[in-house]
This record gives C-alpha cells, structure tokens and sequence, in this order.
C-alpha cells in the first residue's frame, strides 16, 4: 500500500490493530505513510503512544536497534518539516549510535549542514564502530564516513593523527565504488577543480550528485550541457527538487534571472531544506544588485545550513557592497569559526559571541582557514582603507590555496589585489611583481595588464608602461582604466620630452630663379609670373 501510494490505508492498516505500540517495522510504515502524505505532526503523535521501552537501543540485539535508526530518520523528517530542526539533528545522531551503518542519518546531517565540519568529525569518531562491526566492515565503514565528512574540505584524504590506516583493500573497493567516485567529485568541486570533478561524477554515473554537476556546469560556463542535464533530470525526476535546481542555474548561467528565480522557487517548493538553492536565489538578487533581497536569502539559507560557512560569508560580502564595516567584520568571523575547528578559535581565549562582536582584521587574519573567506576579507579591508591588513589576508588566502606551482587561474584576482594593495603602501616593485605572477595564471587578461602598467608608471618607466597599456587595449578595446591611464601616461610623456628630444622635421630647400630681362622677343614679366604654382591643381580628390 505505501509503494503504490496508499498512504493512509497503509496507515489505518497499522493503527487500527495497534501494531506500532509493539512493532518497530509497523510503527515505521505508518510513520512513512504520514510524514509522505504531508502530516508530520500526525507521524510523531505515533512515537507518544508505543511503548516506551521500544524506543530504547539494545545493546545484544542489533536488529532491533537497525529498525530503531530507520524509526527515528523518519522522526527526524518529520520534525524537519516542522521546522524542529535542532530536535533532527539530535534523532539523527541517535540513530547514527543505534546503528553506526545507518548512513541514511549521515546523508542528513550532512546535506542539510547541520553540524560544523569539526563537530562532524567528532561525530564521526565518537560512534561505536568496532562494537557492532567486525574489523574489515569497521575499516570500510570509517573510510566511507571520512570521504563524505570531507566533501566540501579539499583536505588530504589521508589518515590524521589518532586515526587508524586504511588497509589497502578497503582503498581499492572504495576507489571502484559509486559513492567513492562521489565523494571525489565533491573534494574536487570544493576545491575549483570543475572538469576533474566532473569526470569523477562521470564514473559515479550521470545521475550521481545532481547538485554539484549543476555547479560544475555553471562555473565552466557550458550552458548548452547544463540545459541537456537539467531536462533529462526533468524528464526523469519531475518530482525531484534537483531537476528544478538545474533549469533555474540554468536561466542564471545565461542571464535570464527571473526565469531563474522561478524555477528556483518551484524546487524550494519541492525541498523546503534545500539550503544551496536559497543561495542560488541570493546570488540572481545579487547580481540584479538588489542587496537587501540578497541579503534576506542568504539569512534563509544559513537557517537551513546552520553548520556551513557559506551563508555568512556571503552576506558579509553583500555588506561589504553597502559600506557596512561593523557588519561585514562580523559575519566573516562567523564563516571563519564555522569553517576552522573548535582548538583553533579557542586558543584566541574567547568564546563565538564575543569573538563575533569584537572582531578586528587581526583576529581574523590569525582564525581564518578558508582560502574563500581570507580573500573576501582581504576585499572588505581593503575598501575599507585597511590596505596593511589587506596585504596580511590575501597573503593568508594565497598560502592556504595551495602550492605555487599548482594554482588555479581564479586566484589571479587575488595577486592583481595584492598588487593593488602593495601599490597603496608605496611598494611599487612588489607591486609589480605580483601583477606579473598573475599575467602567468591569465595571460592578457586586461585588468592584470592595467596593473602592471600603473605600478610601472609610478616607478618612473612611462615607455614601458605605455607598452603594457597599448596590449591591454588590444586584449579589450573597451577598457575604461586603461584607456584613461594611457592618456595620462602619454601626456607625462610628452611633457618630458626635451626641445632636443622633439624630432625635427625640416623643409625642403626651394630655389627661386630671377626674372629674366625684358626682350623684344618677351613681354615684361609681371608679378603673376613670380608664383610658379598652379592653383587649379591644389584641388584633392578622394575618387
């Protein structure tokens, strides 16, 4: 009854016989069936009546306490839907610890970014593993965890300090393994690698993590694979809020954002926890620059994410556009403690609120561990004339995104900032120095080059810096700074050009032949006679 979608007949069928006071696969059908036919409230009203004692893990009989992880994943749905989520959270951990392979609980926790990346990891350690699972289960079972826990940390994949090896089987079926092409798929995503993640979804199958597919799609820019994607998962998945996802980052990629944002509404619709999709409507209100619409989706999403960084980071970055200091500071101090682990920010010796309301770039500099968070602090510093702290950010931001020789080409922006920043301090040379280290992640890229020109100019090499300004030109014929900088740069030019400097263009020596002398044979000469240039040829013609 409850697969062909009978959903109350299926829960009338356990009810009226009693069978969810004693059963635990009885109570979870019924449950189902209510939390399906949109009655959460009725489905926990469920839990109140059966016995007490049922409800309870049991530690010698597993197979009671694996029906107990599927009883309370359905609670925590429907408190979920409730909007109870604090209450979910802690169903969800408890059914983790009835049943440490119930990873129906942990997809939940994770999805829905309810717990810190330090508090899953804790989580994670906590459970009982080596007392319900022998040890080849226990070893696959902890580097399954592991992968999922570090799906949006590109953090090395191997063991840490406390944790044991992983046997070399167990890396072999997880490198085969479905779920293992996925959780390599999200590392890579996560850490701006979108073709390699891509392809490691391929292996996972081309339904396997719609959501990041659809990022990858979005940030390599392939609008015409994004829309093939996003109807075959409409066509496939109508019900799924995935597939609406897909079409309304797909109307975002190409520019039409109110098509977007209706579509973005239907999946919000569809999924009310969705958190990633509030962004996505934060973003489209972002760019039509309306901020407090913004603003209010991304506040949203972060009640839906309460455990992930991305939420406040992005509002610190919508006050950062509207001047707003105080607020801006804040808000990246909550990415940042949301984002690094509980030792790191306790070693400051304050706790979240207060680190919160007295947060200085300083702080924030020595807490942060997120290449994302320190590059937008480094923004906000610098608009806000904090050009020293500017430079200690974006520094920080650089080291943390990885070796030099391994960078990816988003992070010229930061090194044309730093360069930037460095101008403002009177560093011309460093300056320099870092516009060119950002020509060689982007060649010719127009802003780069007006950079390096800038920074040459203010070093007293006009030539060269007209040079540089002339190929920035050629790259985009429309830059303003450019154009305006090589105007300024050819009238200091100009002006420091000598008198000898100046070419001299000399005219032609002309040689005027005296009258002749009056003959018999010729007439006086007359003064018409002296202009040997014929005027009737001085007409020009453009045939």
């Amino acid at each position: 009854m409850l697969s062909r979608g009978e959903l109350h007949r299926a829960a009338h069928a356990v009810t009226s016989r009693g069978l969810h006071m004693s059963h635990l696969l009885c109570l979870g059908v019924a449950m189902r069936a209510f939390v399906a036919a949109k009655e959460p409230s009725t489905a926990l009203n469920l839990m109140d009546e059966c016995y007490p004692s049922l409800l309870e893990p049991r530690n010698m009989d597993q197979t009671h306490n694996r029906a107990l992880s599927g009883v309370l994943v359905t609670q925590a749905r429907a408190l979920t839907a409730l909007e109870r989520r604090d209450a979910a959270v802690e169903a969800l951990k408890t059914a983790l610890r009835a049943d440490v392979a119930c990873y129906e609980a942990l997809d939940l926790l994770l999805e829905q970014h309810a717990l810190t990346p330090a508090l899953e990891k804790e989580l994670i350690q906590s459970l009982p593993i080596n007392n319900q699972l022998n040890a080849s289960e226990a070893a696959l079972l902890r580097a399954a965890y592991r992968e999922r826990v570090l799906r949006y940390a590109p953090l090395p994949t191997t063991p840490q300090e406390g944790e044991p090896a992983v046997p070399a089987a167990v890396e072999v079926s997880r490198s085969r393994s479905v779920t293992g092409a996925e959780a390599r798929g999200r590392q890579l995503a996560a850490a701006g690698d979108w073709s390699e993640a891509l392809k490691a979804l391929d292996e996972a199958g081309p339904w396997a993590c719609p959501d990041v597919r659809t990022a990858c799609l979005v940030e390599l820019k392939k609008s015409t694979e994004l829309f093939a994607f996003a109807h075959t998962l409409v066509d496939a998945y109508p019900q799924s809020w995935a597939a609406w996802y897909a079409v309304g980052c797909y109307y975002y990629l190409i520019g039409k954002r109110d098509f977007a944002r209706r579509y973005l509404s239907k999946a919000c619709t569809l999924e009310a926890s969705a958190g990633c999709v509030w962004l996505t409507y934060g973003h489209s209100f972002s760019a039509d620059t309306e901020h407090d619409q913004a603003m209010a989706a991304y506040f949203k999403a972060s009640q839906l994410m309460s455990g992930s960084y991305l939420p406040p980071l992005y509002v610190a970055v919508e006050c950062s556009i509207l001047n707003n200091v105080n607020m801006c500071k804040r808000f990246l101090t909550r990415a940042a403690i949301l984002h690094c682990s509980s030792k790191q920010w306790m070693e400051t010796g304050m706790n979240e609120t207060e680190l919160e309301n007295k947060s200085s770039w300083e702080q924030l500099a020595r807490l942060v561990s997120s290449a994302d968070i320190a590059h937008e602090a480094g923004v906000a510093a610098f608009h806000a004339g904090d050009y020293v702290d500017a430079r200690v950010l974006w520094l920080k931001a650089l080291d943390l995104a990885g070796p030099v020789d391994k960078m990816k080409p988003c992070w010229a922006s930061t090194l044309d900032a730093l360069g930037h920043a460095c101008r403002r301090l009177k560093c011309y040379h460093e300056a320099e120095y870092w516009h060119e280290r950002a020509l060689a992640l982007r060649p010719a890229r127009a802003e780069s080059l007006a950079g390096l020109a800038l920074a040459l100019a203010l070093q007293g090499h006009v030539a060269r810096a007209g040079d540089v300004l002339h190929a920035a030109l050629a790259r985009e014929p429309a830059h303003g700074v450019a154009a305006g900088l090589l105007e300024r740069v050819l009238d200091t030019h100009d002006a420091e050009l000598t008198a000898e400097e100046i070419p001299q263009f000399p005219f032609p020596a002309v040689t005027i032949a005296p009258l002749p002398a009056a003959t018999p044979e010729l007439p006086p000469a007359t003064p018409s006679a002296r202009d040997v240039t014929v005027n009737s040829d001085m007409s020009m013609s453009f045939d």
